[in-house]
């Protein structure tokens, strides 16, 4: 898929690598909203998060991730929940651009927003996130519920 013509979608792609972390650029859509923005983490972090995401929703109610600093240089976070009991889930992503400190607050841009998933994108997100991690290379990407393929017949 064309990532200009995604309704909604996450992406995470490392930008940047040393020895001890990496850089993530984070896209995100809503098809209404986008926001991107990029935060350092390392293997251990995001590993430990895909693990959560196994059998999602099916051990966990909720689940959640963050790297970066709440209101400092940059920040990401993104938060899976169940919305219903037939297989809804809802993600609420938070996102900082990088500005630096000595600015005032109101300069700072941020992005909450939230995307439909369905879980068999989630299973998809996963195993993206585990290869992500661990190469330290490429990208991982989750499709929103709104970018099935719908046939016409």
């Amino acid at each position: 898929m064309d990532k200009e013509k995604l309704k909604s979608f996450l992406e995470l792609e490392i930008i940047w690598k040393d020895d001890d972390m990496f850089e993530l650029k984070v896209t995100v859509s809503n098809g209404r909203y986008y926001g991107i923005t990029e935060v350092y983490d390392t293997t251990e972090s995001l590993l430990n998060f895909a693990q959560t995401l196994i059998n999602f929703p099916n051990h966990h109610q909720t689940t959640f991730y963050e790297t970066g600093y709440k209101d400092g240089y940059a920040y990401f976070s993104m938060r899976f929940y169940c919305i219903d009991k037939i297989g809804h889930i809802g993600l609420e992503i938070n996102l900082e651009d990088k500005v630096a400190t000595e600015f005032r607050e109101e300069q700072k841009n941020k992005l909450k927003l939230e995307i439909i998933v369905e879980p068999s994108a989630i299973d998809n997100f996963q195993r993206a996130l585990d290869k992500l991690a661990i190469n330290q290379k490429g990208f991982a990407i989750l499709y929103g519920r709104d970018n099935r393929l719908i046939s016409n017949f």
